[in-house]
């Protein structure tokens, strides 16, 4: 059988899963802090805690039509890393007496967007929220003093970095042609995106040391970075088919 890009990705997250972090010495909340970073933090908590029942019903779909078997279980990693982020998140929430979300309207607004198109939009969308993560932990990563919490930032961080390249490697199978049409409309989604997270955890990013500019300008960049890797990954593909 032949190694696929989906077969490394596979591969990647089964070597990650044991990484743990040890929080045992978590220190507790200023007033500040908890004002600030308790509700926003409830938000993201839930967020990253998607079950992704639906992304891996898309998915086995999706890998037959495209025949590429290791897709569903690469998704299951990635999910499965986004849940033991939202795990470490509730510890600590936990650990400061802060309740956890049950539900609330944004997750519900982009759950219900994600299960509406299909693969594709689901790929989209997560994009665009693996995405914010990055400068909406670094912001919080700046804004608290929990050594816990940072630990959870760094790591969040250093995961988000492989989705992006793991979600450019799945937009190469979706868009592979009009990438043009197709970025500039990812691009205006993500605009609304992130004036919907602004909105939302505005003060957050803006402790850490945002304006709303510099918040969407480097989500822009980023949004960037997956498109064109997306697209050099699709033209790589379609050459080695070519001269096969």
């Amino acid at each position: 059988m032949s190694i696929t890009t989906s077969t490394l990705w596979r591969i990647h997250f089964s070597r990650r899963w044991p990484m743990e972090l040890d929080l045992a010495h978590q220190g507790h909340w200023t007033s500040h802090e908890r004002d600030l970073l308790a509700d926003s933090l409830r938000q993201f908590q839930l967020g990253e805690g998607s079950d992704g029942c639906n992304l891996l019903r898309f998915a086995r779909t999706f890998a037959a039509q495209v025949a590429d078997p290791d897709l569903p279980e690469a998704i299951a990693g990635l999910i499965a890393e986004e849940q033991r982020h939202s795990r470490w998140l509730g510890e600590v929430l936990r650990h400061q007496h802060e309740p956890l979300l049950q539900k609330h309207w944004v997750d519900g607004v982009f759950r219900l967007a994600r299960r509406a198109m299909g693969f594709g939009l689901e790929i989209a969308i997560l994009v665009s929220a693996e995405i914010i993560a990055v400068p909406y932990y670094a912001a919080v990563r700046r804004a608290t003093t929990l050594p816990a919490l940072q630990d959870i930032c760094d790591r969040i961080l250093e995961d988000e970095a492989f989705h992006l390249q793991f979600q450019a490697a799945n937009l190469s199978l979706v868009v592979r042609n009009r990438f043009g049409l197709r970025h500039m409309l990812h691009r205006v989604l993500q605009a609304a995106i992130c004036a919907v997270v602004w909105n939302q955890h505005g003060r957050v990013l803006a402790a850490g040391g945002y304006t709303y500019t510099t918040f969407w300008h480097e989500c822009d960049h980023l949004l960037a970075e997956v498109q064109q890797k997306s697209q050099r990954a699709a033209r790589s593909r379609c050459a080695s088919t070519f001269a096969a």
